[in-house]
């Protein structure tokens, strides 16, 4: 039987090159999108077989059709790639609590709960896999991005709770990317601390398979990140970054 995988956030340029990869070791592939069209257009143009894919459209606020969905899929799948996420409006999200509610549910609350729903289907073998989009921003509070930053916070603990609880049962790989040249990227920044969603999907998965845990897409991040977090907090309150 062919393995499957699925991949949630199919619609972005990571997924992309990740199917292109697991598409040559033979996977079948459940991919969940916003976009149908636009998977569909990618698998066109990888010229992949459409019978290897089962495609669902449904927004990740939407948590109860999510969960309707992941309800009814089988209990054969070899491992799960997360991929979706939402930056929102930190200027408006403070005095907003309708668009906070939506980056946290987004961000945090509805992965976590469409996640452990996952969990059964993909424990069962013994070898199956977890790996999760986070972000740098999870790793260290600020001002720029307080909800985000929270939510990402909370998914990165809920993630090193599940490798704790499952050790021996699934493999769960945290994801920090840092900066990716998507095209909803906006930050000014050096090219060195911006990488390739090609260079990104490749980097993810040999990790998965080389059973990695947590992993920094480039490695200038993990670098920073050591500084970042270990500036005292009397400091770190007076820095405009």
């Amino acid at each position: 039987m062919p393995k499957k995988i699925l991949i949630y956030g199919g619609s972005s340029l990571i997924s992309k090159e990740l199917i292109s990869i697991y598409s040559r070791e033979d996977y079948n592939f459940i991919i969940f999108c916003r976009k149908k069209e636009s998977v569909l257009s990618d698998l066109s143009n990888l010229k992949l077989d459409n019978n290897k894919f089962e495609i669902f459209e449904t927004d990740l606020i939407d948590l109860q059709k999510n969960l309707e969905l992941i309800s009814k899929l089988d209990d054969n799948i070899d491992g799960v790639i997360w991929i979706s996420g939402y930056t929102g409006d930190p200027v408006k999200e403070i005095n907003d609590t309708e668009l906070a509610l939506n980056n946290i549910k987004i961000n945090f609350l509805n992965p976590v709960l469409i996640i452990s729903k996952l969990l059964p289907k993909i424990i069962n073998n013994g070898e199956g896999f977890l790996a999760v989009m986070c972000s740098v921003a999870g790793l260290r509070g600020r001002a720029k991005n307080i909800f985000y930053g929270s939510s990402k916070s909370g998914l990165i603990t809920f993630l090193s709770g599940l490798r704790q609880k499952f050790h021996n049962k699934l493999n769960i790989v945290t994801i920090i990317p840092g900066y990716m040249s998507t095209n909803s990227f906006k930050e000014s920044a050096p090219n060195f601390l911006i990488t390739s969603p090609k260079k990104a999907a490749t980097i993810i998965s040999k990790a998965i398979k080389t059973k990695k845990e947590i992993i920094y897409i480039n490695s200038y991040w993990r670098i920073i990140m050591f500084f970042v977090k270990n500036i005292p907090e009397k400091i770190f309150k007076k820095l405009k970054f």
